[in-house]
């Protein structure tokens, strides 16, 4: 039994749906679908050729019309992004200098309470009503004097490594050259979607088909 590949009529698509409303994907399964029909409706006559053709083109045009709208939205949202990122870069630059404002002013009480303990002013313990502050050592911390490989410097000081890491690129341009590396690396190659402006020869193309 052969299949039915009829579709709705164009009369009858535009009572439900305006034909540019429909998604790229709904455009895209119509135009196969009327493919199809031109392909079986050489025996019904010339006259319903024609009018799947003309339907035909008109999805066809609905469909440039679609690519063109999702690429200039594509293009306005890029555009919002950038300036959301700029909006964001000058509000964390603010918040960066109030930051370093503060960090500042609590570096400077440390440092001039530091200094009236260094003098003899006050003691490590200093009691409020509620609080108190007290001063008292850093864990202590090594500052080299010599390299590690200075003689100078005891071998019970001194740890020897020997890190290796993968030539990434290495193995890709192994890979570009036909070598086999499955064994030891996977390849992965994904996707993705580009926007762009059509070119004069494409346009010229286009236009003569």
């Amino acid at each position: 039994m052969k299949q039915d590949k009829t579709i709705n009529t164009p009369q009858a698509v535009a009572k439900s749906k305006d034909i540019t409303e429909r998604s790229l994907r709904e455009l895209s399964l119509e135009a196969a679908l009327l493919w199809n029909q031109i392909e079986d409706a050489s025996e019904s006559g010339a006259e319903n050729v024609e009018n799947l053709v003309k339907h035909l083109w008109q999805v066809q045009e609905a469909t440039e019309s679609k690519i063109d709208n999702i690429a200039w939205i594509v293009d306005y949202l890029k555009i919002e992004i950038d300036a959301a990122k700029q909006r964001l870069d000058v509000v964390i630059e603010l918040h960066e200098q109030f930051i370093a404002r503060k960090e500042a002013q609590l570096a400077g009480i440390k440092q001039g309470l530091l200094w009236l303990h260094a003098q003899g002013l006050i003691p490590k313990r200093n009691i409020g009503k509620e609080r108190e502050i007290e001063i008292r050592d850093n864990n202590p911390k090594v500052i080299p004097k010599v390299a590690a490989d200075d003689s100078q410097l005891p071998d019970e000081f001194r740890v020897q490594e020997s890190k290796s890491r993968l030539d990434l690129q290495a193995i890709l341009d192994a890979h570009k050259s036909g070598r086999d590396v499955s064994s030891f690396a996977e390849i992965q190659i994904g996707k993705q979607v580009r926007f762009k402006f059509q070119s004069s020869r494409t346009k010229a193309k286009h236009s003569q088909s």
